[in-house]
C-alpha cells in the first residue's frame, strides 16, 4: 500500500498498540507523542494522511491541526479523542479536519475513515492539478519564471492578435511548436485549425500533394480527390516546422500561397484561395541556407515578417526545475498513489546543473527514464547521474600524460552531429558520414542514441 500516515498521541501504550494495527492495515506509520515533533517531520517529509489525538500536552489537537494545515493544506486529517463532544467535532471540522472519531473507535470504523481520507486527499490533489492545467492560458504553458521566458510570453501576447507571419528560431527541443500554438490559440484564428507540416518528414516527391492536395488520377495511386494541408488550415494557422528542409522546387509555389493566398492542387488547372496565417520554425541559420542557394530570400522575407527566438534551456536558470516538477506531477496524475514519485534535493541539484543540450525534449526523455526505471518513491541525485547521458566527447589520458581520444565516444558524437546537422534526416546523415543507411541505424542502436540528443 505504501501510504504514509502521521500518528500523534501522548498515550505511549495506546500509541504503540494502534501503530501496530495501522501497520497491519498496510500503512507506513510515523508516530509522535507531541505536536512540535510532528510538525518538524511534516516539513521535510511527504505524508498521505494524519491521525491526531485531540488532547495533547503543550499544543492541543486543534492547534496542531491548524499548524498541519498551514504546512500541508491538502493533507487530510482525522482527529481521535476520548473526550469527544459535539462542540469539539464542530470546531475540528471548521478547522479543516476530514473526520472526527471518538475513543474507543472500532478498528473497522477507523480503517474506513482513514481509507476515505486518503482517497479524498488524492482526489483533492488531482483536482488541483487538473484545475491548474485547465485554467492555465495557452501562452503560460511555456513554463518558467526566468526573465527570458517572461519576455517570450510578452512577445507572444503582442504578436498573437495580428495576422503577420512569424518565424520562430531556436535549438531543437526548445518548444518552438508550443510557441506557435500559443500564438495561434491567443489569436482571432483560434477557433479554426492549427495545421502542422513537418517539412523534414515528408518525402520531397509527395510534398506538393501533401501541401496543396491533388485531383483524382493526378498521379499513380491518386484514386480520389484529396484536400491538402493548406486547405485544412483555411481560416487558421499553417505551421511549417523545420522550414529549412522545405524542398527547393516547392518554394516558389509556397511563396505564392503565402504572398497572395493562392495555390493550385496537383493535377488541376484551377487556382484555389486560402486565408491563413503562416508560422514557420527552424533550428538552422536561414541566412546561410540563402547564401548557399538552398532557400529563397523572397520566401524568407515573407515568412519572417516577425521573428521570435526561443531560448535554450541552459539559459533559463531554475526553469528546468519548474518544468521537471510539472512533468513529474503529470506522471503522478496517471499512476496509483503508491507509484507516485518525488525529487530528492540531490536530484534537483543534478537536474539544475546539467547542460541540457537537447533542451526540454531531452529533459522529458530523462524524466520518462527516471519514473520508469527507478524503484521507490524518491528520485535521488545518484539516480539522475546514472540516467543522464554525457553530451560532450571525453578524452582518455595515456601513461605519458598525453590525451588520447576515445574512438567510441568520437563515433557516437559524430553520429549525433550528423543527425543534428540534417535535422534528423537519416538518409542525409548517412551520406554526411559516408556510410550506408543500414549502418547508420546500427550505429544509433549500438551507441543507444536517443532522439532528444539530436533534436528528434
Amino acid at each position: 500500500m505504501n501510504v504514509r500516515l502521521l500518528f500523534v498521541d501522548d498515550d505511549d501504550t495506546f500509541r504503540s498498540v494502534l501503530q501496530r494495527e495501522l501497520e497491519v492495515m498496510g500503512y507506513d506509520v510515523t508516530s509522535f507523542a507531541e505536536g512540535a515533533s510532528a510538525i518538524a517531520f511534516l516539513a521535510d517529509n511527504r505524508v498521505d494522511v494524519a491521525l491526531l489525538d485531540l488532547r495533547l500536552p503543550g499544543m492541543d489537537g486543534l492547534e496542531l491541526l491548524s499548524r498541519v494545515k498551514e504546512c500541508a493544506p491538502q493533507l487530510p486529517v482525522v482527529l481521535l479523542t476520548g473526550h469527544g463532544s459535539f462542540p469539539d467535532a464542530v470546531a475540528a471540522m471548521r478547522a479543516g479536519a476530514f473526520d472526527f472519531l471518538g475513543k474507543p473507535a472500532s478498528l473497522d470504523e477507523l480503517e474506513l475513515a482513514l481509507a476515505r481520507a486518503v482517497e479524498h486527499g488524492k482526489l483533492r490533489r488531482n483536482n488541483q492539478l487538473l484545475q491548474d492545467l485547465i485554467s492555465r492560458e495557452v501562452s503560460s504553458e511555456i513554463l518558467g519564471e526566468s526573465p527570458v521566458i517572461h519576455e517570450l510570453r510578452s512577445k507572444i501576447a503582442r504578436i498573437a492578435p495580428g495576422d503577420a507571419n512569424v518565424l520562430i528560431l531556436g535549438e531543437s527541443g526548445t518548444g518552438k511548436e508550443l510557441v506557435a500554438r500559443g500564438i495561434h490559440n491567443s489569436s482571432p484564428r483560434r477557433e479554426a485549425a492549427f495545421v502542422v507540416v513537418n517539412c523534414a518528414a515528408i518525402p520531397a516527391e509527395l510534398f506538393e500533394s501533401e501541401l496543396f492536395g491533388h485531383a483524382r488520377g493526378a498521379f499513380t495511386g491518386a484514386g480520389h480527390k484529396r484536400a491538402g494541408l493548406v486547405a485544412l488550415a483555411e481560416g487558421g494557422t499553417l505551421f511549417l516546422d523545420e522550414v529549412a528542409d522545405l524542398p527547393k522546387q516547392l518554394q516558389p509555389a509556397l511563396l505564392r500561397a503565402v504572398q497572395f493566398g493562392e495555390y493550385r492542387p496537383v493535377g488541376t488547372d484551377h487556382v484555389e484561395r486560402a486565408d491563413l496565417r503562416v508560422i514557420a520554425a527552424t533550428n538552422r541559420e536561414l541566412a546561410g541556407e540563402i547564401e548557399q542557394g538552398e532557400f529563397r530570400e523572397d520566401l524568407y522575407h515573407r515568412i519572417a515578417t516577425i521573428d521570435l527566438h526561443v531560448p535554450p534551456l541552459r539559459e533559463r536558470g531554475d526553469d528546468v526545475l519548474v518544468i521537471a516538477d510539472n512533468l513529474l506531477a503529470a506522471h503522478n496524475l496517471r499512476v496509483p498513489a503508491d507509484d507516485a514519485k518525488t525529487f530528492g534535493a540531490g536530484a534537483r541539484d543534478r537536474l539544475r546543473a546539467h547542460e541540457w543540450t537537447g533542451n526540454v525534449r531531452e529533459l522529458e526523455n530523462v524524466l520518462v527514464r527516471l519514473v520508469t526505471l527507478i524503484d521507490g518513491p524518491e528520485i535521488e541525485g545518484a539516480d539522475v547521474d546514472r540516467l543522464l547521458r554525457p553530451s560532450q566527447p571525453s578524452a582518455v589520458r595515456l601513461g605519458g600524460g598525453l590525451p588520447a581520444l576515445d574512438l567510441e565516444v568520437l563515433e557516437r558524437c559524430a553520429v549525433i552531429q550528423a543527425l543534428q546537422l540534417h535535422s534528423g534526416n537519416r538518409t542525409r546523415a548517412a551520406a554526411e558520414l559516408g556510410v550506408a543507411i543500414k549502418t547508420l541505424y546500427n550505429k544509433i542502436r549500438h551507441h543507444e542514441i536517443l532522439a532528444a540528443e539530436w533534436g528528434g
